[in-house]
């Protein structure tokens, strides 16, 4: 299976009407009866807000200077910290992978299997690689070093359950593996020199990050087409995860054994670790927040943000507290002690992304392509 290098030339209405829509997220918008953000608490500012109007369910990817982010339909933007667009351009085909910064390059990959570079300055298109298949998880850096070099690559798993490696600036095919038959997920979790891929029955591969040979597999019980969204995490040491028949888990990463399980209930499918690596987080479809050691998986503790029908949310930390955003559009905010704060309350329009910027700043980003920047005063 070779990878064809070539630039993409836009051909416009004859190649849209080709793609099944059906394999794909839905391009539309979500409205509400009340759009209006309902700021509950007195201390939390607006202090921008812009409008891509396009749908987007991509996480925002920040700079010291810049931030990025993708729409579904393949718009790619850069925005300062302002709110002023620096520049837009776009790549065929349907972006609901999440992109990644290297540097001065961005890489951002399409469902219909077209992974591309561009000047992350000025928004050029560099270059277009075809892998072929459908790509079906989020592309990652990774850095190959050899005695005599230095290679950094980009690494992504697709729905035939094959993962590529190529040189992140000439695109070069350094390594191709089958790892199994389901699709792959999420983020590809770079260790060091291991790579952690997920698939979509739930089950993690590890792999070299010079060859792709396999390490180590670990096989989850559960139902096939496993929806994730962002683990595997690690702390470095040890490898967390969350199977489709609700059982959370750890693995040591040198060798792919068990070294805690929780059976869970009705949980949503990802979770958070905290940035000190101490804390991993489950909330389930009703806004009931579970607390684990990532130590030895006991629970800690529990925080209710009574909610219904929740399917996803986000999470940020910002000088000791933490801020959740959730599916409904609410916001809110807990300290080290897990007393939990509303800052803003639901529009029903989803929270796609949140980011902490500095010390009691952030923007958040909705599903309709609204980007907002708050500071706590």
């Amino acid at each position: 299976m070779k990878a064809i290098l070539h630039i993409k030339i836009l051909i416009g209405l004859m190649f849209l009407l080709n793609i099944n829509l059906s394999a794909y997220k839905p391009l539309y918008f979500f409205t509400s009866t009340d759009t209006t953000i309902q700021i509950q608490d007195s201390s939390l500012q607006k202090v921008w807000e812009i409008s891509s109007n396009t749908f987007s369910t991509t996480n925002i990817l920040t700079s010291p200077n810049w931030f990025y982010f993708t729409s579904d339909s393949g718009l790619v933007y850069c925005y300062d910290f302002v709110g002023k667009e620096k520049w837009t351009t776009e790549v065929l085909g349907v972006t609901s992978n999440n992109s990644v910064l290297y540097k001065d390059l961005l890489l951002t990959a399409t469902e219909q299997g077209d992974l591309y570079s561009i000047n992350s300055n000025n928004g050029e298109l560099l270059q277009v690689v075809g892998i072929g298949e459908d790509i079906t998880s989020d592309p990652a850096i990774i850095e190959i070093s050899t005695a005599a070099s230095k290679t950094i690559g980009v690494v992504l798993g697709t729905s035939e359950g094959n993962i590529f490696c190529y040189d992140a600036f000439t695109f070069e095919l350094l390594w191709e593996k089958n790892i199994c038959n389901n699709h792959i997920l999420s983020t590809p979790l770079v260790v060091n020199d291991k790579i952690i891929f997920l698939s979509s029955n739930s089950s993690l591969y590890c792999v070299n990050s010079k060859s792709g040979s396999l390490i180590w597999k670990y096989e989850a019980s559960g139902k096939q087409n496993f929806s994730a969204k962002n683990f595997p995490v690690s702390d470095g040491k040890y490898i967390f995860s969350l199977s489709a028949d609700g059982k959370f888990f750890s693995l040591d990463l040198l060798l792919g054994k068990i070294i805690w399980s929780s059976n869970t209930k009705d949980v949503l499918s990802q979770f958070y670790i905290s940035l000190d690596k101490q804390n991993l987080f489950l909330i389930d479809h009703k806004g009931l927040m579970t607390i684990y050691s990532a130590k030895n998986g006991k629970e800690l503790s529990k925080i209710d943000f009574k909610k219904s029908e929740l399917y996803s949310f986000n999470m940020a930390e910002d000088q000791g507290n933490t801020l959740v955003g959730f599916s409904d559009g609410s916001l809110f905010t807990f300290d080290s002690k897990f007393v939990s704060k509303e800052l803003i309350s639901a529009n029903q329009i989803p929270i796609a992304s949140l980011n902490v910027i500095g010390k009691d700043e952030f923007i958040i980003k909705d599903i309709n392509g609204k980007i907002t920047f708050y500071k706590i005063d």
